[in-house]
């Protein structure tokens, strides 16, 4: 079996990875990412699972986001007249 220390390094690597790619995509998701958790890095997940899954939740946000962003198809062609 997996000693706990190592799950929470590398959860604590994985976490960080993940926080800089959303802030290379949406600038505003450090300051967000910042605010789950009162200003300090990534939580303990031991000592702290509220700020972690706070952590976790503000993650999946900017990430759907994102997404919604990319996938979304933009509307074509003229703008339809307005009806007077």
């Amino acid at each position: 079996m997996t000693a706990p220390k190592h799950i929470v390094a590398r959860r604590h690597q994985a976490l960080t990875e993940l926080t800089a790619i959303l802030e290379r995509h949406d600038p505003e998701v450090a300051a967000r990412l910042a605010k789950t958790n009162h200003g300090s890095g990534i939580p303990n997940p031991i000592n702290r699972p509220l700020e972690t899954a706070a952590y976790h939740a503000e993650c999946m946000l900017s990430l759907a986001r994102i997404v919604d962003e990319q996938l979304t198809p933009r509307k074509r062609g003229r703008p339809r007249k307005a009806s007077s």
